[in-house]
């Protein structure tokens, strides 16, 4: 569970997945209130249909793997490393139409 701290001030979230060829490719983002709720929700349940439909609109911060790996040890963070997922399953980010 995230405490009231975390959700005003923002936890850390890194997605770990691997592209067609297995490399690893890995995603950090700070969420706060209801979308650091709903992705620990999606990390809790393991609900991977959820992970593939959201995750390209809310993960857009890309590092190496050796950047994930230093934030994780950095502090408390949420990792999501579903091994069933694949990076090019993702849904495509949400393009705003023009008005």
């Amino acid at each position: 569970m995230l405490s009231n701290d975390e959700l005003a001030n923002g936890m850390t979230f890194i997605l770990k997945l691997h592209d067609a060829t297995e490399t690893p490719v890995q995603w950090v983002q700070s969420l706060r209130g209801d979308v650091a709720k709903r992705w620990y929700d999606i990390y809790q349940r393991s609900d991977w249909a959820a992970l593939r439909s959201e995750a390209a609109d809310v993960f857009q911060n890309s590092v190496t793997p050796q950047a994930a790996e230093d934030i994780r040890n950095s502090g408390r963070c949420i990792v999501i490393d579903p091994d069933d997922v694949k990076a090019s399953e993702l849904a495509p980010r949400h393009q705003l139409k023009p008005a």
